[in-house]
């Protein structure tokens, strides 16, 4: 018994203060990992949950609300009596953010309806020459369905390319202020060289603004945004054709052209609020419609956000309007009703669709009432 507790006293070992550092810091180790993974989810998590509020709140911020009654007006189109015209009075639904309603069409000092497209490039302009030839490209272009092509021969040097007739009113363009077109070349360009011009004459005659187009590289479409010379100048009051013009030689080469079209600067002449119209017969995806803010547009903001304390009187235009009379539509490329047969008439059901660039659709749907009157509340 004494030797076997002597021998209990006489054994050294044990665990050593090395041994027990390892093993501490190998429970430190892995509460820090298994720490730092908690905390890091629980931060992950965090953030997408902020994101998830912050888009949530932006998307209330941009959601639009009707403010009183959609209003629709009777005329007569193309001989037909219906309805010519929707009115929907908005505001915003929450606090916050402002929507841009820029609107897809203009009225002229003629009370005339007016799109900002002043060519959109789906049917071939007019050569110039016989070292040119016009045609219209459906494999190639920006916006749908076609863009121009403009063939240049190697005995071409300089001048105008070819021209496009507006139409058989000339048009208004003291209002915008800068140009908005796609343009590219099958060969490098130096900024300057490919030119547009707005011309009081028909057949690309007479300009009265000329536009560079900045530096093209081969075969890349190109964005030109370009600035007027002499915005709001009453030269620009009657605008009858517009050219494309080369300052020196480009060379053999193909030009694509497509989507001209003018903005004030701030919009480029394109809306990113989109109102859709559709009924039993037709359906429209991209009305045309104008916009006025109360007070009327430009008090105090001096642009076509609509705010937190701002109402917008939108106006939809089921016809085109020359400033006298109404008309129909003549194709799928335009946002009017196109035939006598699709009017919207007495006693019909539609529905239109405001489409905010973000936030929700706001839905409409209303009937018309079963006689016509020249204006109507619709309930």
């Amino acid at each position: 018994m004494t030797k076997t507790v002597y021998r209990i006293k006489q054994d050294q070992t044990g665990i050593t203060g090395l041994e027990t550092a390892i093993i501490l810091i190998a429970f430190i180790v892995v509460a820090s990992v298994f720490a730092y993974t908690i905390l890091s989810a629980g931060l992950f998590s965090s953030q997408k949950t902020e994101e998830v509020v912050h888009s949530g709140i932006e998307e209330a911020e941009s959601t639009i609300k009707l403010v009183g009654n959609a209003i629709a007006y009777k005329g007569t189109a193309s001989g037909d009596e219906c309805v010519t015209r929707l009115q929907l009075v908005l505001g915003k639904a929450a606090a916050g953010g402002a929507i841009d309603l820029t609107p897809f069409y203009r009225i002229d000092s003629n009370g005339a309806l007016v799109s900002p497209v002043i060519s959109d490039c789906d049917t071939a302009w007019t050569a110039s020459g016989s070292d040119v030839t016009a045609a219209t490209d459906g494999a190639d272009y920006k916006e749908t369905p076609a863009s121009n092509k403009f063939t240049v021969a190697d005995a071409f040097t300089s001048g105008t390319l070819a021209y496009y007739n507006v139409g058989a009113a000339s048009v208004d363009l003291t209002w915008p202020k800068q140009l908005n077109v796609w343009v590219k070349s099958s060969a490098d360009q130096v900024a300057g060289t490919i030119q547009l011009a707005v011309c009081s004459g028909t057949n690309g005659a007479s300009s009265v603004e000329t536009f560079d187009i900045p530096l093209l590289v081969g075969n890349v479409w190109t964005e030109g945004v370009v600035a007027f010379n002499n915005p709001g100048a009453s030269t620009l009051g009657a605008i009858n054709s517009v050219a494309i013009i080369a300052t020196s030689d480009p060379g053999a080469v193909d030009i694509h052209l497509d989507e001209v079209r003018f903005g004030t600067g701030s919009d480029l002449g394109r809306n990113v609020t989109m109102v859709a119209y559709n009924d039993g017969n037709t359906y429209i995806d991209d009305c045309a419609w104008t916009v006025e803010f109360a007070g009327g547009y430009g008090t105090g903001t001096d642009d076509y956000l609509l705010e937190n304390s701002e109402k917008a009187t939108v106006t939809i235009w089921l016809h085109d309007f020359n400033g006298v009379s109404y008309s129909n539509g003549t194709d799928d490329d335009d946002p009017f009703i196109d035939s006598n047969a699709e009017h919207l008439k007495n006693s019909s059901v539609f529905n239109l669709q405001v489409m905010p660039p973000t936030g929700a659709t706001m839905l409409v749907q209303k009937r018309t009432p079963a006689y016509l009157h020249n204006i109507m509340r619709l309930l």
